[in-house]
């Protein structure tokens, strides 16, 4: 009886730890989501912020193709109504990581209303993408 009761106790702290892990994840999707049909949120996922003279000091050579690609990274207007950039040292970025299983940097994803509708590494993926979305439609 006893061994019974342990393995119930076992059981129902597994089930309540998948019940959390299961809430993060719609609290973090749903933050991440547009709440308007042919809305678009884009965020990209990059592990550190340049600094100033990263161009002489950076000796990274996996940093300094980050740094390249977010200096050079112009987002089209008009077809996305939300673009976040997350670095390591953001609030949430943790949570986002762990939830969205990112495990190269940069990481670019983008919501619709329903959910992730692109996760991509790479850049050229992403702007094709984007150029093919339509553009946003305002209400007046």
């Amino acid at each position: 009886m006893k061994n019974f009761i342990v393995l119930l106790v076992c059981f129902s702290f597994l089930a309540g730890c998948s019940n959390l892990e299961k809430a993060k994840e719609i609290r973090v999707l749903g933050q991440m989501k547009p709440d308007q049909e042919g809305h678009y949120h884009f965020y990209s996922f990059w592990s550190a912020i340049p600094n100033e003279n990263w161009e002489e000091t950076e000796t990274d050579e996996e940093l300094r193709r980050q740094f390249e690609l977010y200096f050079s990274f112009d987002v089209p207007v008009g077809k996305l109504s939300v673009i976040s950039y997350q670095f390591a040292d953001s609030g949430h970025f943790k949570d986002y990581v762990e939830v969205l299983d990112i495990e190269e940097f940069p990481t670019f994803i983008i919501l619709d209303h329903e959910g992730i509708v692109l996760r991509t590494t790479d850049v050229n993926e992403l702007l094709d993408f984007i150029h093919a979305l339509p553009d946003m439609e305002y209400d007046e």
